[in-house]
């Protein structure tokens, strides 16, 4: 249990993380829990790997795959697990998601949205993460619910309650195509120039996965300049493409999905005492 974890709200789209020094994390998204092809054991190992390490989980969209209810146009009836076949579909995803969640009470931490879950909220007028979390919190859990984008601010705490150092993460579930060719590392750069004041960058939706390290150089108030590592994470999925006889991936030529997420561990770097972010491949 990542008991030395707490996050608090500051904004709408602002979190303070507080963590101990060395606290350990796994970012991952497009779990798409409900999905015939969800590849259930896996996430199960992760999750557990997380809950051993007292690492803290962070789900950055599309924990949900929700494509089987109607007027959804990606829904295929044969996709669709034979335990949601009801006509309470949406509310049994949801039950079964909480009784998941309460196997990791304490582990898993933040729910973010991606557009599988703003699709249920635009066509359904409800949304399922805040059902989850608060039927999954109300057992014991702690979960924090948070929206499509948005920031981490993570403070190392010392014992003795004070800051030692502050870091960011800027989160976004993401956007466009499954990117074929680029896989979506051509937005490093944009994402750099857009958001200078974020050391980690994580990015979801297409289903890839890849980690692209870059270094910018950095000025102090007294005119002291130091480099700067930028971590660029894009998480995987859980979600296996299949055959490829038919469906929604198959019929727009999406790329096969790499599956798993990143750990990551935030700590200092005692030498030129500022944060550092260790990062590696969860699979």
């Amino acid at each position: 249990m990542s008991s030395g974890l707490t996050i608090e709200p500051l904004k709408r789209t602002v979190f303070r993380v507080d963590v101990p020094c060395d606290q350990e994390m796994l970012f991952i998204s497009d779990v798409h829990y409900d999905a015939m092809k969800c590849d259930r054991d896996l996430l199960t190992k992760h999750l557990t790997e997380a809950k051993k390490r007292g690492a803290a989980v962070f789900i950055f969209g599309d924990w949900f795959d929700l494509m089987q209810g109607k007027w959804d146009p990606r829904g295929t009836y044969s996709d669709l697990r034979p335990e949601y076949k009801s006509i309470t579909y949406l509310d049994d995803v949801i039950e079964d998601s909480v009784q998941y969640f309460n196997q990791f009470k304490g582990t898993i931490r933040f729910l973010g949205r991606g557009n599988h879950e703003t699709n249920i909220e635009k066509r359904m007028h409800t949304s399922p993460l805040d059902r989850v979390a608060a039927l999954h919190n109300a057992a014991g859990g702690k979960i924090t619910v948070g929206g499509y984008a948005g920031w981490l601010q993570v403070r190392i705490v010392r014992p003795d309650g004070k800051v030692r150092h502050t870091s960011y993460v800027h989160f976004h579930h993401g956007f466009g195509g499954n990117a074929p060719r680029s896989k979506g590392v051509l937005a490093v750069d944009l994402d750099q120039m857009q958001f200078p004041d974020a050391d980690v960058i994580v990015r979801g939706h297409t289903h890839q996965k890849w980690y692209v390290p870059t270094t910018v150089d950095r000025i102090t108030n007294v005119g002291n300049l130091y480099q700067q590592r930028v971590h660029h994470l894009r998480t995987g999925s859980y979600k296996l493409l299949g055959d490829r006889f038919a469906g929604w991936a198959t019929e727009k030529g999406f790329n096969t999905p790499t599956l798993g997420g990143w750990w990551l561990k935030v700590g200092r770097n005692r030498k030129n005492e500022t944060v550092q972010w260790e990062i590696q491949e969860a699979n």
